[in-house]
């Protein structure tokens, strides 16, 4: 089952551990992740409304498929140049739209538990984006997009990642702990910012 389209990720989505030690591609105060626009224009506006509002030094990373129910060709062109004016990472979707691998599907690597009918309604979903892209001015930019990247956040580390980290092998349990310990820690901020 794992070997049909939208059921696996690629080889070409593996990365080795050794990106996330290189030095920070960017050195902020503040780091805004949006994960999973999907296309949304109305999230878009209000995402860049909010983030322009952000003080001091900041960047706004969107981290991989901001695309996807964008299938008209001026929406998709709208989601495009926006985000490309920030920092982007590539997620499954655009690297399907633009290096696609016919056994890939749409790329999400659906599990087991996911039936069918949800992943064949991605891979068309998928098909049309990519009917859509594909004679677009840009769009060939998305190639060239990282899938990592690492950043300086008031004086941390952070390593952002499109997918799943918890597909690295056994001997990353350091790494392990230290996300637990990230995400422990990110939780403990977020309950000091006032609603």
């Amino acid at each position: 089952m794992k070997d049909r389209p939208g059921r696996s990720c690629p080889l070409s989505y593996r990365y080795s551990q050794a990106v996330l030690t290189q030095g920070p591609a960017l050195k902020v105060e503040t780091l805004w992740l949006a994960g999973g626009l999907y296309g949304n224009p109305f999230a878009l506006d209000t995402l860049i409304e909010l983030f322009e509002r952000e003080p001091g030094s900041k960047a706004l990373v969107f981290n991989g498929d901001f695309h996807w129910f964008d299938t008209e060709a001026g929406d998709f062109s709208r989601i495009n140049d926006a985000v490309l004016g920030f920092v982007a990472m590539r997620g499954n979707v655009e690297t399907e739209l633009v290096l696609p691998d016919a056994r890939a599907g749409c790329g999400c690597g659906y599990p087991d538990w996911v039936d069918d009918a949800t992943v064949q309604r991605s891979n068309r979903i998928l098909e049309r984006l990519r009917a859509t892209a594909s004679p677009l001015a840009g769009v060939e930019r998305l190639a060239k997009l990282p899938m990592h990247l690492v950043a300086e956040v008031g004086g941390d580390r952070v390593a952002v990642v499109h997918g799943d980290a918890h597909r690295w092998p056994a001997g990353v349990s350091r790494r392990r702990r230290w996300l637990r310990l990230a995400g422990s820690r990110l939780r403990s901020m977020l309950s000091k910012v006032p609603a």
